[in-house]
């Protein structure tokens, strides 16, 4: 998702406008049809989930403990994570097969 909206940063700063094509993100009168509303709302939420990614590395979670014996102690670890795509996308239900197919994004 981040990388679609990348891309258009990228197309928006480099490239002159000169129309919207009609189909799933804008119909015949150029106003932007739910997919597109959708589209920009999960692009939203990747972007809040990024941040706190960068929030989680800058300041990782730590760990106490305390016991009559020892006293306290305090450690912190920092784990690889693999992230998943964001749950929200696949309610987008009338993309259909296109969210499993890159080739319809090109």
């Amino acid at each position: 998702i981040l990388t679609i909206q990348n891309w258009l940063s990228f197309y928006s700063e480099n490239y002159i406008f000169v129309g919207k094509l009609v189909g799933r993100f804008y119909d015949e009168n150029g106003a932007p049809t739910k997919a597109l509303e959708q589209a920009k709302a999960v692009i939203e939420e990747a972007l809040k989930f990024k941040q706190q990614n960068n929030e989680k590395k800058q300041f990782p979670p730590c760990n106490s403990e305390w016991s009559s014996t020892s006293g306290s102690r305090f450690w912190c670890t920092v784990k690889n994570a693999c992230f998943e795509l964001y749950r929200g996308f696949s309610d987008i239900q009338d993309w259909g097969d296109s969210v499993r197919n890159r080739n319809q994004f090109v």
